[in-house]
Parts: structure tokens; C-alpha cells; sequence
């Protein structure tokens, strides 16, 4: 089977790429500061890989007749894994503190489309090649890894 290639959105790896390791630090610092709850580090790289993932979506069916299924249906399976990874381990919280942190999932998700936007504007309205966003997010992640590995050490 082959992806028609009119499907294709406007979503390209650079702008992943770069909202995926500012994404993780937005995850972690939601959890653990704003929500008050530092979660195992697997369940934060679970969550924003999945979180990630919407990718294939918007960069290989953004344009199919069935691109809102299933965007739709990625996003419930996203809500869900949010749920059981992120908040039913944490069973001594109220329900405010589960609705908060449900919501957090809905808040990381245009997080991380603004995080990509950054990319996008930076290339297509300021003109910067997409090798310095692509740099940025390299060092970037060896910077994540650097932190969460001290905070893990």
C-alpha cells in the first residue's frame, strides 16, 4: 500500500524534532512542578513519545478524507495512555488533582504544537534554515538527557 503523497500536511521532521525535547521538559516540569508529582522517568519518555506521534498523522494524512478519524482516534488512545501512565499510578490524589492533571494533557498537546510552530515560523517567516532548529534540538536533547540524568544519578 502506498501513501498518496497529496495527503501530506505541512508538518515536517524539523518542527518534530524540536518540539519533541522542549515538550519533554515542558512534561516533566508540569508534573513535577505545577502538579506537585515526579512520575518515573520511563512514564514521561512514554508519554511524549505518543505525544509525538500525532506526527504521522498530520505529516502523512492531514489531507486524506479521513484525516479527522483519525486524528480523533489518536487522540483518545493519546488521553488514555496520559491516564493510565500519568495519573492512575498516583492513586493518593484527589479527584481535583486527577482533573488537573487530566486537563495537563490537553495543555502539554498545544504546547507542543506551539513548541513546532517555533520551528515553522522560524523557517518560513524569519527565513532561518531548518539546520539551526535542527541543531538547537540535538543539543537540546543532549541538555535533557544531561538534567534528567543527574536528577536520576
Amino acid at each position: 500500500m502506498t501513501i498518496d503523497p497529496a495527503w501530506q500536511g505541512q508538518v515536517e521532521f524539523y518542527e518534530l524534532v524540536y518540539g519533541t525535547w522542549l515538550s519533554y521538559i515542558f512534561l516533566t516540569l508540569m508534573f513535577e512542578k505545577a502538579l506537585g508529582e515526579t512520575l518515573d522517568e520511563w512514564r514521561y519518555v512514554l508519554l511524549n513519545f505518543v505525544g509525538a506521534g500525532a506526527f504521522w498523522v498530520n505529516h502523512y494524512f492531514q489531507y486524506s478524507d479521513f484525516w479527522l478519524i483519525l486524528i480523533n482516534v489518536y487522540t483518545v488512545f493519546f488521553l488514555y495512555l496520559w491516564w493510565i501512565m500519568g495519573i492512575s499510578p498516583v492513586a493518593d490524589r484527589s479527584k481535583g488533582w486527577k482533573a488537573a492533571a487530566f486537563f495537563g494533557g490537553i495543555v502539554y498537546t498545544f504546547a507542543f504544537i506551539g513548541f513546532e510552530n517555533i520551528a515553522r515560523y522560524g523557517v518560513d517567516t524569519l527565513g532561518y534554515s531548518e539546520f539551526w532548529f535542527m541543531l538547537t534540538s540535538y543539543l537540546g536533547f543532549v541538555g535533557v538527557i544531561v538534567w534528567r540524568g543527574k536528577k536520576l544519578g
